[in-house]
């Protein structure tokens, strides 16, 4: 069975720069995977889409789609779709213009596809909008436009490049849901990356972390949060004074802590083993705690922690 997408050790310096934009990366991804892409600005994400879809080429290092190079005139190229960060339509053209242009550049019969076009376009709600000009439609329906271009001729590889920037929220998750329906129906394997870490967990079985052009972590959303998002917890103690007490005691022993009408939050590393021995300091000075919640830690916290901590030691 071919592979949709391998990585190994893929590297690409651009001239000038002092730093690789892609530094070493590698992984796999499986057949009907939905693999999400976060870094923070600059992390090499879009060098990363392009060298896979074969605009770039490596500095050092492979890259295969379906187990071919997608160098110029690869065949693997129309087995892929690509909805990218910036929109390049002709915006004196109609929708269904700059389609039937983006048919012919994939090889695709204009007559063949018509159909599809028809039934991607009602799906997206852009049915009643074939013939407007596209400097005429709004962000949100450019991104969807997008979408629709990408999915001509059923890529069985698609890279997701922030497909939901300029949308509002019920137009997101619409997206997400037309989405998922193209990888239940279709098996469609996805790359998709997103500032919107929410996004990500949603919709992604598996994370990619990237920051400086390496691959920093890859797991699950759940995996990633539990082994490296800090963990929290609140904790309201009975007696009025001893919020403060807590949260003194919490910062000596290396956690955050905030005080907010008689609520104290802690965060920081195994806060739920090192709470109990807290409390006990604070009993024996008063009475016992009211209430303590812990609040299980995010792929949003995991993230920044993991980012944060990689540009430390990069930087020393």
């Amino acid at each position: 069975m071919t592979t949709p997408l391998h990585v190994e050790n893929l590297v690409k310096r651009y001239t000038g720069m002092t730093r690789n934009a892609v530094d070493g990366i590698s992984f796999d991804l499986a057949d009907g995977a939905v693999v999400g892409l976060l870094g923070p600005n600059g992390a090499g994400k879009t060098t990363l889409t392009k060298l896979i879809c074969g605009v770039a080429a490596p500095t050092t290092g492979r890259v295969t789609v379906f187990d071919e190079e997608p160098t110029a005139g690869s065949e693997v190229k129309h087995r892929l779709g690509v909805v990218h960060q910036s929109a390049p339509f002709d915006m004196m053209l109609s929708l269904l213009d700059n389609l039937r242009i983006a048919a012919a550049f994939k090889d695709l019969r204009w007559h063949e596809v018509r159909p599809t076009v028809d039934e991607l376009l009602d799906t997206f709600g852009l049915g009643a909008a074939t013939g407007q000009l596209v400097f005429t439609l709004s962000g949100g329906e450019r991104r969807r436009l997008q979408i629709v271009r990408a999915l001509l001729g059923r890529p069985r590889l698609l890279l997701l490049d922030e497909p939901s920037a300029g949308m509002d929220v019920s137009g997101r998750r619409r997206m997400w849901e037309l989405l998922r329906d193209l990888r239940n129906q279709y098996g469609t394997t996805m790359l998709w990356t997103s500032h919107y870490v929410e996004e990500l967990e949603r919709n992604c079985g598996r994370v990619l972390i990237v920051d400086r052009g390496r691959l920093l972590q890859d797991g699950t959303p759940r995996e990633l949060a539990e082994r490296f998002g800090p963990q929290a917890a609140r904790v309201r103690p009975t007696d009025a004074t001893q919020p403060e007490a807590l949260a003194d005691l919490a910062r000596s022993a290396g956690l955050q802590a905030v005080v907010t009408d008689g609520l104290v939050q802690l965060s920081g590393r195994d806060v739920s083993t090192r709470l109990p021995a807290l409390l006990t300091r604070l009993r024996s000075d008063g009475p016992d705690t009211a209430s303590v919640e812990y609040l299980p830690p995010s792929l949003e916290d995991a993230f920044i922690d993991l980012v944060e901590n990689h540009r430390d030691h990069c930087d020393r």
